[in-house]
């Protein structure tokens, strides 16, 4: 059986995530957009969300935030000061986002990535790892990532 794909707009899709999420359930998203690569890529990987209280989300955790108005993002928290979270894309070399704890719909738990269908979580050592070395290389990710760029897309 083919699969069926239906794009439906953000401001839609995010609004029905966000009430899935109140509800205390998960919900799957494709992404879109190369803010987060090189681990996640547009249109190709699927990142699974749950719910979080806002106090427990921490620096290195992946989170769809609302940075304003109906326009929401899925950054990686790089600091917290207070109930004030800013957030940068694994994909940018420069240029942060800031909101507040309470403004995360939902905290990434799983990601399918390159059409598998096991996932990659972000408990898993895998994870904690990458997270730990993407981090730390944020001064080298201008080269890095054009090196990506020009080999691999």
């Amino acid at each position: 059986m083919q699969e069926r794909v239906i794009e439906v707009p953000n401001s839609v899709l995010i609004g029905e995530i966000k009430k899935a999420i109140r509800a205390g359930h998960t919900a799957t998203l494709r992404v879109k957009g190369f803010s987060m690569r090189l681990f996640l890529e547009s249109q190709r990987d699927i990142v699974k969300l749950a719910p979080v209280r806002p106090e427990a989300v921490k620096v290195r955790d992946v989170v769809l935030a609302e940075i304003a108005k109906d326009h929401y993002v899925l950054h990686r928290v790089i600091r917290r000061d207070g109930a004030r979270l800013t957030l940068m894309g694994d994909g940018n070399i420069r240029g942060t986002e800031q909101c507040l704890d309470t403004d995360v719909v939902g905290i990434a738990t799983e990601f399918y990535r390159k059409g598998r269908t096991k996932p990659d979580r972000v408990d898993s050592l895998k994870w904690r790892l990458y997270s730990s070395v993407w981090l730390a290389l944020k001064p080298m990710r201008r080269i890095i990532l054009g090196v990506y760029r020009r080999v691999f897309v």
